[in-house]
């Protein structure tokens, strides 16, 4: 993925997986793990659309998330670097779901 137009159209994948986990977390409960799976997409393509803002996180940063949440920065990270080792730049990337838990499990820390 060298070109300018392959970064534009990867920025606009991105941009769009955001979207959409923005938009499916936005009638979750709030201490839903679900919403917080959503908030570790949204993360996740922050993180490559602004890489500059991770600089000022601290290392063990992931760490400190609900596990839902790495659950949905670490499977979109690994979608992206998976589509991007690729030939060609996705249109569109896939919202991934979240594992469903077991009755009771909170997905928290």
């Amino acid at each position: 993925m060298a070109s300018g137009t392959d970064r534009m159209m990867m920025a606009k994948a991105l941009r769009v997986l955001a979207d959409e986990a923005r938009s499916r977390r936005a009638g979750l409960p709030f201490e839903s793990s679900e919403r917080q799976f959503y908030l570790g997409v949204e993360a996740a393509t922050a993180a490559v659309l602004h890489p500059e803002a991770q600089d000022a996180k601290p290392m063990d940063w992931l760490d400190r998330e609900p596990t839902a949440f790495r659950n949905g920065y670490l499977s979109t990270t690994a979608e992206i670097a998976a589509v991007t080792s690729g030939p060609a730049v996705p249109v569109r990337l896939r919202l991934p779901v979240p594992a469903r838990l077991p009755p009771g499990a909170s997905g928290g820390t």
